[in-house]
């Protein structure tokens, strides 16, 4: 071969056999390059970023394949270099991000802590090898630790801990984009750790689109046996495919504490919770220790005062914990107070409550409220397939986005399957600031066992209010203010949607629906519930309320008010078997009712039903489906006409649509109240039945208010009711005992009866007796009037005389 061809063979392969360099990175100014990230962009496949002792204030972008970035522990095998060769994002956004389609990434021997947004970041379809890390300390959207958007991974050694997910994944957060695909792979002899991490949901771990199950071998976790609480693990149908994390867990970071725990506003997290006086300082933290156990449940007791960031930094979201209860000390003395991140930038939504999947939550007495909002506030968020939800005594109020915002969200998105009940009772959500999404939205989930359902329960004494939609479109529809997927029993009882305004066409104010599987009769109630002042444009299909079902469900609307409404098509669309009982309709809508055409199966009809109702215009005010087989039978004993409501100066209180004496609709109702199941109390806390009738609408006119507003209300000192054994098995025995009346005159032989009701107001037996001064004793065998057993619970005894209620006595059923 002649010298010139020798020549021009090695000019051409003198770039392919070039060796692989080591660019030194030295803060002194004595290696290569004092800054990691220009040592990165100069950087060749193949080559090796060294970087020495020191603590870097960076965020590192790596955007070469084959690149491997490290500290001096790599070269030397000496742990004591991780701890001395800091990455610290203190002074702005970012840890090291591995860009998409980067392979053959190796990052080893650093700790990497402070800043916001993850440690690690690795892009779609990129592969990485992260070795014998530390990441602590760092705060994100998402991913506190690690954050993997559609990549393959491997960790060895890392320790992921201290970190915080404002939402998702505290430790580590994967997910897949379209079109991609993730990959985790854990060292089974150099294990990783995760443990101690904080997020809205998965404190350590949030990984969506599972595609198979994860085996994870490590050395520390926060927890021996992991809840959905710490590890969430979620496949895209886990109807097929229900994949889990298998864990190889050698030591526990702690132990949950088996015990109520106590936080108070001058608490302190280093404390032991135990009690008042060592009561810790931030909620989330109790609920991180303490235990969660469905047969005896625990209690994070919060203690007067107002809980915000500002104030004794809070930190939100408060991760929920299933079967744990969350128990404030009363609306007026326990607030919740929402605010933004400081450090998360303008554009961060507040978050203040978040639930893990397949979690039973129990939250009560607490005001829950927002301040100094940058972007939007979510009240509720869940997590899929949230198992069920049990509230009481809250009341969530004055929430707004920034009036910069325009976007839609919804201040409580909840997920409810019907494997477990689902309680709300006396929950007040009012004062919601304008903005395009619900103010309360409950969809369906899957359940355990793979079926897809939905809210299954009860919602009593609750309050819907003063919310404005402002979402427009020519071809979407808003969503609903109010949005509830409900399945099989279903019930509201005194409960208020009234002040929701819509601004879109085609929508609708109050949307109660239901899922199509399974395929059973779902029963849908409202007693004594009051529909007032909502509005709707309406359009073709919009309109106030629909209360909905497929499979030929049966809708009970028992003693409501619908007045007061205004919109351009019709005020309630419904549809299946409805009974429309002891009701008013009287609003400014074309149609008061609409039937609506059930969907799929056409040998399903509509059969609705008005008994004992006011409708305005009539049966002309109900819009038909006419379709063979659909009946609508406007029975005799309704009527159209005007109810003279008793009205006032405002016609947003409640109380302007109870009756007034002149009023038709006052002792109009059904005279058989049986099977109606009624609550003992009206709306506004008065008797229901009164005098031996009952009015149409959701008060009761002239009714005596319950004592103390309380449905159980002691019987009156002047009275004695007794029931003993209580509780009792076989029977108890009822003993009632009058004084003697006016002038020495004993109040002998008044026709006196006990009405009995199951905790839900649903009447199961009535005893008649005559009292005297004496005392009268009968005796209540746990049965209904059908003679068919009751099941085990607490039973109350309303106790009447000549008509008049005189109060309720408990008794619990016991077998």
């Amino acid at each position: 071969m002649n010298r010139h061809l020798s020549l021009l063979i090695l000019a051409v392969l003198l770039p392919c056999l070039a060796m692989a360099l080591t660019l030194s990175v030295k803060q002194d100014g004595s290696g290569d390059y004092t800054a990691i990230q220009a040592a990165l962009d100069a950087a060749n496949p193949g080559d090796t970023v060294l970087v020495y002792p020191g603590r870097y204030y960076e965020n590192l972008n790596m955007q070469t394949s084959n690149i491997s970035l490290m500290s001096l522990e790599g070269t030397t095998g000496d742990p004591s270099f991780i701890d001395s060769t800091i990455i610290d994002g203190s002074y702005s956004i970012g840890g090291i991000m591995v860009s998409q389609y980067k392979t053959n990434i190796q990052i080893r021997g650093f700790s990497i802590t402070n800043g916001i947004g993850a440690g690690v970041s690795l892009g779609a379809s990129s592969e990485s090898i992260v070795t014998n890390c530390k990441i602590f300390g760092r705060t994100s959207t998402i991913g506190g630790g690690i954050n993997i958007g559609g990549a393959t991974v491997t960790l060895v050694g890392v320790k992921i801990y201290d970190n915080y997910a404002m939402q998702l994944g505290g430790g580590i957060y994967a997910s897949e984009p379209t079109g991609y695909h993730t990959n985790i792979i854990f060292d089974p002899i150099n294990r990783c750790s995760i443990y101690n991490n904080r997020a809205g949901a998965g404190q350590d771990i949030y990984i969506q689109h599972a595609n198979s199950n994860l085996y994870m071998p490590l050395d520390i976790f926060s927890v021996a046996e992991p809840t959905t609480y710490y590890a969430a693990y979620l496949s895209d149908n886990p109807l097929v495919n229900n994949y889990q994390i298998n864990f190889d867990i050698l030591n526990a970071h702690h132990q949950e504490i088996e015990s109520d725990l106590y936080v108070s506003t001058i608490g302190n997290d280093t404390n032991d919770g135990l009690s008042p006086a060592t009561a810790l300082k931030t909620i989330h933290e109790a609920i991180y220790r303490i235990a969660a156990d469905s047969l005896n449940q625990n209690t994070v007791h919060i203690l007067p005062g107002e809980y915000s960031r500002t104030d004794n930094d809070q930190v939100f979201p408060i991760a929920m914990k299933g079967w744990v209860i969350v128990q404030g000390s009363g609306i007026d003395s326990t607030t919740v107070i929402g605010e933004p991140h400081p450090e998360m930038g303008e554009n961060t939504s507040t978050w203040i409550f978040a639930f893990a999947a397949r979690a039973t939550t129990f939250l009560s007495d607490m005001s829950i409220t927002a301040r100094n909002t940058l972007s939007y506030c979510v009240v509720m968020n869940s997590g899929p397939n949230h198992s069920s939800m049990n509230f009481s005594n809250l009341r969530i109020h004055d929430i707004s986005a920034h009036e910069s915002y325009t976007g839609s969200y919804n201040s409580i998105s909840l997920i409810a399957t019907s494997e477990r009940v689902s309680t709300w009772n006396n929950v007040v959500i009012e004062n919601i600031g304008n903005y395009e999404g619900s103010i309360v939205q409950i969809q369906a989930g899957i359940s355990e066992d793979g079926t897809i359902s939905a809210f299954k329960g009860s919602f009593s004494n609750c309050i819907f209010r003063n919310a404005t939609s402002t979402y427009t479109s020519s071809s979407v529809w808003a969503r609903p203010l109010v949005g509830i997927v409900c399945d099989e029993e279903v019930s509201f009882d005194n409960c208020e949607f009234s002040n929701l305004t819509m601004h879109d066409d085609n929508s609708i104010a109050v949307a109660i629906g239901s899922i199509q599987y399974p395929q059973q009769q779902n029963h849908f109630t409202f007693r004594n519930c009051l529909f007032t002042n909502n509005t709707s444009p309406g359009g073709d299909v919009g309109g106030i309320a629909s209360i909905t079902s497929v499979n030929n469900p049966r809708i009970d609307i028992i003693n409501c008010t619908f007045a007061g409404n205004q919109g351009n098509a019709y005020t309630l669309k419904t549809n299946g078997e409805v009974n429309i009982v002891n009701s008013i309709f009287y609003n400014d809508t074309p149609y008061q009712i609409k039937v609506e055409p059930m969907d799929g199966d056409p040998n399903e009809h509509t059969n609705l039903t008005i008994d004992h109702a006011l409708v305005k215009d009539g049966i002309n005010g109900i819009l038909p489906y006419p379709v063979p087989g659909n009946t609508i039978d406007f029975l005799p004993s309704s009527f159209a006409g005007y109810p003279f409501f008793a009205a006032g100066d405002d016609i947003h209180d409640p109380l302007y649509y109870s009756l007034s004496a002149l009023s038709p609709c006052i002792n109009a109702g059904t005279p058989d109240t049986l099977g109606l199941f009624l609550p003992p109390y009206d709306l506004a806390g008065n008797w229901r039945v009164w005098n031996g009738q009952i009015d149409m609408g959701c008060f009761e006119f002239g009714a005596p208010p319950v004592a103390n507003d309380d449905p159980l209300a002691l019987i009156p000192p002047a009275l004695s009711l007794n029931a003993y054994p209580n509780p009792f098995s076989a029977f108890t025995t009822i003993l009632l005992n009058t004084p003697v009346a006016g002038e020495g005159r004993p109040e002998s032989k008044r026709k006196s009866s006990l009405c009995i009701y199951n905790i839900k107001g649903q009447k199961v037996k009535n005893l008649s007796f005559v009292a005297s001064p004496s005392g009268e004793i009968t005796s209540w065998d746990g049965r209904n009037e059908e003679g068919i057993a009751c099941a085990n619970g607490i039973y109350l005894l309303q106790l009447q005389i000549d008509g008049e209620n005189k109060g309720i006595r408990k008794v619990t059923l016991i077998k």
